[in-house]
């Protein structure tokens, strides 16, 4: 079934596209003198291609025999693609992958600080970057830097200073609704947590295809 056959059956309810389950994954936010580090995922990704997103990956069974296997699996991918090895880290958002898309992840972000230099070190991406977060948001404005609307998001609360303090971290589910616009709902309970918001812009598979 194409995107717009699962766009079609989600809005109309009539069950023919049943959405897969979203896998575990995490990510992690480095900031290096008020510097975040971005990633541009290699074209041939059937995830995000193309995408500028933070380190990190799907949890694999290393992840599983650790007491924290999600904040685990956030260092091991950042020691595995740009070879920095994160001790401490804060876990501050999390975001489920739209169900129209027929690859989906539930994406806990962590975020870390460090003074270490970052070496490309993964085929899964082909560039990377320190910005600023208003640097990167103002290059994504100007359609210079493609990024997932939860990366976007969270270079925003970074911006926004919403991170200085603890925040409750819930699953924040995009849900398209049918005049095209987007709501936010919590993963597990349903309870809409925003609605009529900037919903992603791009297809996390399909090529990263612009909606």
């Amino acid at each position: 079934m194409d995107r717009r056959a699962r766009l079609e059956s989600l809005l109309a309810g009539d069950g023919n596209w049943v959405p897969p389950a979203a896998n575990p994954a995490a990510t992690m936010v480095i900031l290096k003198d008020g510097h975040v580090l971005l990633l541009r995922r290699s074209a041939t990704m059937a995830f995000a291609p193309g995408m500028h997103v933070f380190p990190g990956g799907g949890l694999d069974p290393l992840d599983r025999s650790d007491p924290d296997p999600l904040r685990a699996c956030a260092r091991r991918e950042t020691w595995e693609e740009v070879s920095i090895r994160i001790d401490e880290c804060t876990l501050i958002d999390r975001w489920v992958t739209p169900e129209v898309e027929d690859r989906r992840y539930d994406v806990s972000f962590f975020l870390a600080t460090t003074n270490d230099d970052a070496t490309l070190t993964t085929t899964e991406a082909d560039a990377m970057v320190w910005l600023t977060p208003a640097q990167a948001l103002q290059r994504h404005g100007q359609g210079q830097l493609a990024m997932l609307r939860p990366t976007v998001a969270v270079l925003e609360s970074l911006l926004a200073g919403t991170y200085d303090k603890p925040v409750d971290v819930v699953p924040k589910l995009p849900r398209v609704r049918a005049d095209g616009l987007w709501d936010v709902i919590h993963a597990e309970t349903g309870e809409l947590l925003g609605e009529r918001v900037a919903g992603p812009v791009r297809a996390e598979t399909d090529g990263g295809a612009l909606l």
